[in-house]
């Protein structure tokens, strides 16, 4: 009986004792380390974000300008905190992307290295917000214009007073213009718009070469390239110095006529010709000079020659044509004429007269007669075709006696024989 009473209490004892445990081991303690408090709303009462639309301004421009992109209408929704609108370039991202602005409006820069226009698209969405929501993507397109480029033509070389054809000008893009400037000067004018250099009359008045520095600028799409530069040159008008009339007997011996120019900067040649050849200059020639020649003259009236002298003045590979200079070679006549007894017998002590009768040359003249084959000659002056002269002495003795017609010197100076 008493161990059944000790069998009681041992295990009366370990009942309480496991109770106490197990009720130990479910109890917690009611300090707090930390806390937070979440508020779920109903959805009901949530405004979510919606997509807007975009505009760029301005949508075309000028590599290395910007735009600025914006949006309108849309929403960002409501509640803490708030979406926000991410614009990305090129395309729509459907996972981690690194935008390229944030915000209601972002200016942007896109360049454009090649020669045609391009076209880049921006993408905008909402993001984020209250309930992490994203909208779609919009898009919005602009137009890069390229910088425009020209091509510096070859320098130029004309001559004043000549036409120049058109310069064909060459850049990029398609499309292209351009602004010139820099050739007043020289005859052309300023212009803009323009697909080449235009024909134009270049001016030089002085006596030496001009030279202008032509500005080209190019221009298309409202955007304007680098300017670059070439030169025009202009040659002058060359001149000759004037050579004064020439007149001489026939027979007469002309020094060499020499052309000089007051031109320079270049080279001055000539070209000269002659209407006449009989005067005894080749009928053209292309030197310096005309050499040196015996005037001729083979008729019984003046022999005229006219000779024109053309500078040629040749610069920068370009040769022009100068100012033409005329002068006039003249060659009078040798003289000549007649003798005639005006009465073939005369009583002695008698006057003897003889007829004189031109027959080239100009009167009044100096002639000299020689009596009987005598010397000296006998000189009468001032006399005129058809007029007698009478001739001294007087012959005192009887018989035939000879009269010859020695020398004529002609009103001009001319003489027969010539005198060289």
């Amino acid at each position: 009986m008493k161990t059944n009473n000790y069998t009681l209490r041992f295990f009366s004892l370990l009942l309480l004792l496991v109770a106490g445990i197990l009720l130990g081991s479910t109890t917690q303690s009611t300090a707090q380390i930390s806390s937070v408090t979440v508020t779920v709303n109903d959805p009901s009462s949530i405004t979510l974000p919606t997509a807007p639309t975009t505009a760029a301004s301005p949508a075309s421009f000028c590599t290395g300008s910007s735009t600025t992109l914006s949006v309108t209408g849309g929403r960002l929704g409501s509640g803490t905190p708030a979406a926000q609108w991410v614009w990305y370039a090129d395309a729509c991202p459907t996972g981690a992307a690194t935008p390229v602005g944030t915000g209601a409006s972002i200016s942007v820069s896109p360049t454009n290295t090649g020669n045609a226009p391009i076209t880049k698209t921006y993408y905008v969405r909402a993001e984020g917000g209250f309930c992490n929501y994203t909208t779609p993507c919009v898009p919005v397109t602009v137009t890069i214009n390229p910088t425009p480029t020209v091509t510096a033509p070859a320098n130029q070389v004309f001559c004043a007073g000549a036409v120049t054809t058109a310069i064909p000008l060459s850049g990029t893009p398609t499309g292209v213009t351009y602004s010139i400037s820099g050739g007043a000067s020289i005859g052309l004018a300023n212009a803009s718009g323009v697909t080449q250099i235009p024909s134009f009359t270049p001016i030089n008045a002085t006596s030496a070469p001009v030279t202008a520095t032509i500005s080209l600028t190019p221009t298309a799409n409202g955007c304007t390239g680098t300017a670059v530069t070439f030169t025009i040159t202009v040659n002058p008008t060359a001149t000759v110095v004037a050579t004064a009339d020439i007149t001489r007997c026939a027979g007469a011996t002309v020094p060499a006529i020499n052309f000089t120019s007051a031109t320079t900067g270049g080279t001055v040649t000539y070209s000269w010709t002659n209407d006449n050849p009989s005067v005894g200059i080749a009928a053209s020639g292309t030197t310096s000079s005309i050499p040196s020649f015996t005037a001729a003259n083979s008729a019984c009236t003046d022999a005229v020659a006219n000779i024109v002298v053309t500078p040629i003045y040749t610069n920068g590979g370009q040769t022009c044509n100068g100012t033409p200079d005329t002068f006039v070679v003249r060659v009078h006549p040798t003289p000549n004429a007649t003798l005639a007894a005006a009465n073939a017998e005369l009583c002695q002590g008698t006057a003897v007269q003889l007829t004189y009768t031109a027959t080239c040359g100009t009167g009044p003249f100096n002639v000299e007669i020689r009596q009987d084959g005598t010397t000296p000659f006998q000189t009468y002056t001032g006399v005129t075709s058809g007029s007698n002269i009478t001739i001294t002495p007087t012959p005192t003795s009887q018989g035939s006696h000879t009269y010859d017609l020695m020398k004529i010197t002609d009103a001009n100076g001319c003489t027969n024989p010539v005198t060289p």
